[in-house]
């Protein structure tokens, strides 16, 4: 069905393929971190919270409340995810020592040196879901998505 009625003037935004192209984008990322999960079960840890591990190696995400905003994560699944991940031990938790409200998140030892251990099984689920794109098919896709992004965060 086609959807006419999009935009105060009257004007026909969406063409036919436009919720295919939403149904694609979110079967594609639904399909990766299924494929990610799988690769990392041997590692204890799932997709998710592998990004948890790789902005915390970053540091430019030192609390829950930054984490949730660079991974739109509401904050009772973010709790509950560095739970698990302090349960494993690879995330700590330390209380400021001036304000008793902010509490920085670290990697742990094992998770720091989890993550390169980790890096080759992502590798191999991308290029699993690659498989049979050619070298410019690779940069159009990254193109592509890299200006669906924009265009999202215009305001």
């Amino acid at each position: 069905m086609v959807d006419s009625t999009i935009g105060s003037r009257g004007k026909a935004h969406l063409e036919e393929e436009a919720p295919g192209v939403r149904t694609l984008i979110t079967r594609a990322r639904s399909s990766l971190l299924s494929s990610f999960d799988t690769e990392l079960e041997p590692f204890g840890v799932t997709g998710a919270q592998f990004e948890v591990l790789k902005n915390l190696a970053r540091s430019d995400n030192e609390t829950a409340a930054s984490l949730c905003r660079a991974l739109h994560y509401d904050t009772g699944s973010m709790t509950r995810m560095l739970d698990r991940l302090q349960e494993k031990g690879l995330v700590s938790r330390e209380r400021d020592t001036t304000d008793r409200r902010l509490v920085f998140l670290r990697l742990t030892h094992a998770g720091e040196s989890l993550i390169p251990k980790i890096r080759p099984a992502l590798r191999r689920a991308l290029r699993r879901h690659l498989a049979g794109l050619t070298p410019e098919e690779v940069a159009n896709l990254k193109r592509y998505l890299g200006r669906i992004i924009e265009n999202g965060q215009r305001t």
